[in-house]
C-alpha cells in the first residue's frame, strides 16, 4: 500500500474511533455515547479500560466511574473470552448473541480446573439469589466458599465470566480497589432485547461506523466468529456499507463516516488495550511490522501503551505514580521535532487532568537518537 494511502486510512480510522474530534465538535462527550458509537471497548485492564473512555469523551476518571455508578455502561465478558466496555442496555443481549460460556476452549479449561457442572449450576443459583446488590470479588470467593465451591486458582474468575458471558451478571462499580459483580436484571434499567438479526446488524454497523475503514476478517477477528456469520451480518446492514478496492483488498466504511480534518496529525498517548490496535485483525496500517515486538515484546498479546502520531504508532509510554503527581515516561522509536514534544506534554497534561493530578513527562531517548 503507498504510504498516502496508508496515511489517509489512519486519519479515517482515527475520526471514527473517536480519536479526532468531529468538525464543529468541542467539550465533553457522555461515556455512554463512546460506548454505543464504538459498539464496545477492550477493557480486560481497568486503568486501561477506563483510560479509553476518557480519552474519547473528555471525561475525568471520576466521572467515568460515575457513569458506572450511573448504570449507563457496564463491563462484561460480550465476546471473545474478554472484557469490554458496553452500554449497559446493550449488555444482557451481547453476550447472550456473541460470547461463547460453552466453547471448547472453556471447557477444556474448566476440566483443568476441576470446575464441574455442578459447581456451574450451583453458583449461577448462588449470584441469582446474592448479587442483587453489587458484591466485590473477595466477596463473591467467600460466597462459593460457604456453599462448598473451591474459588482458588482462577476458578473464582472463570465462574463468574460463565455467568457474566451467558448474560445473568455484569460487573458494577469498583467497591474499594475490587471490581463488583451484579445481577444484569436488578442493575441494569433497561435491556434491548434486540431479535438475532437486528442484533447482528447492530454489531456489525456500529464496527464498520466505528472502526473503518476495515475488512471482513478484521469484524470477525473483533468478534471472534466464523466468517460466514460475519458476512451475514453484514448483508443486514445493506447499502449502508460502501466497499471500496485497494490493492487488491476489499474495505468497508459507513455511508456516514465523518469526514477528516484537515492539517497535520495529532498526537495521543493511548492505553496498552485500546481499539486503536486490539479492534483489528490485522495491525499493520497503524503499527508498523518492524516496531510491533517493541510494542508487544512477548509476541503474546500483551500490549504496552503506545504513542500515536498522527495515526500510527510512534513510541510507547508507561505510568510512574509519585506521592504527588505522576509521571509519563515517553520511548518514541525516532527523534521527535519540538513541536511533536509540545504535543505530547499537552497529551499527558491531559491524562492528568483525567486522573485528577500534575502529569510531568520524561522523555526516554530513542535507540541511537537523542530525546
Amino acid at each position: 500500500m503507498r504510504e498516502a494511502d496508508r496515511r489517509r486510512m489512519r486519519r479515517t480510522r482515527m475520526v471514527a474511533l473517536g480519536l479526532t474530534p468531529a468538525l464543529g465538535s468541542d467539550g465533553a462527550v457522555s461515556a455512554l455515547a463512546v460506548a454505543r458509537e464504538l459498539g464496545a471497548l477492550q477493557a480486560q485492564d481497568y486503568g486501561s479500560g477506563v483510560w479509553s473512555l476518557g480519552v474519547r469523551s473528555g471525561l475525568t476518571l471520576e466521572q467515568v466511574e460515575q457513569a458506572v455508578i450511573d448504570r449507563e455502561v457496564v463491563r462484561t465478558w460480550p465476546m471473545r473470552g474478554t472484557i469490554h466496555w458496553v452500554p449497559a442496555e446493550d449488555a444482557r443481549w451481547m453476550c447472550e448473541l456473541l460470547a461463547a460460556p460453552r466453547s471448547t476452549t472453556l471447557a477444556t479449561r474448566f476440566a483443568q480446573l476441576g470446575i464441574t457442572e455442578a459447581d456451574v449450576e450451583l453458583s449461577g443459583r448462588l449470584f441469582e439469589q446474592h448479587l442483587r446488590e453489587p458484591m466485590s470479588r473477595p466477596d463473591v470467593a467467600a460466597l462459593l466458599v460457604e456453599h462448598g465451591i473451591d474459588p482458588t486458582d482462577q476458578r473464582n474468575y472463570h465462574l463468574i465470566g460463565h455467568h457474566c458471558m451467558s448474560g445473568l451478571v455484569c460487573q458494577g462499580p469498583v467497591i474499594g480497589k475490587q471490581p463488583s459483580f451484579v445481577l444484569i436484571d436488578s442493575w441494569v434499567p433497561h435491556s434491548r432485547k434486540p431479535s438475532r438479526e437486528e442484533g447482528l446488524a447492530t454489531v456489525a454497523e456500529r464496527y464498520v461506523r466505528s472502526h473503518g475503514p476495515v475488512t471482513e476478517k478484521d469484524l470477525a477477528g473483533w468478534l471472534l466468529k466464523p466468517l460466514g456469520l460475519t458476512r451475514e451480518a453484514l448483508a443486514l446492514v445493506g447499502d449502508r456499507i460502501v466497499r471500496a478496492e485497494l490493492d487488491g483488498q476489499t474495505w468497508l466504511t459507513h455511508v456516514d463516516a465523518r469526514p477528516v480534518p484537515d492539517g497535520p496529525g495529532a498526537v495521543h498517548l493511548l492505553p496498552q488495550w485500546d481499539e486503536f490496535l486490539l479492534g483489528y485483525k490485522s495491525r499493520e496500517v497503524t503499527l508498523p511490522p518492524e516496531h510491533f515486538v517493541r510494542v508487544v515484546p512477548g509476541r503474546n498479546m500483551v500490549f504496552k501503551p503506545t504513542l500515536v502520531v498522527d495515526g500510527e504508532v510512534s513510541g510507547t509510554w508507561r505510568r510512574v505514580q509519585r506521592s504527588e503527581h505522576v509521571l509519563v515516561e515517553v520511548s518514541p522509536f525516532a527523534d521527535l521535532s519540538a513541536r511533536r514534544w509540545r504535543e505530547v506534554e499537552a497529551a499527558a497534561a491531559a491524562y492528568g487532568t483525567f486522573l485528577g493530578t500534575e502529569a510531568e513527562v520524561v522523555r526516554v531517548a530513542p535507540a541511537g537518537g537523542t530525546a
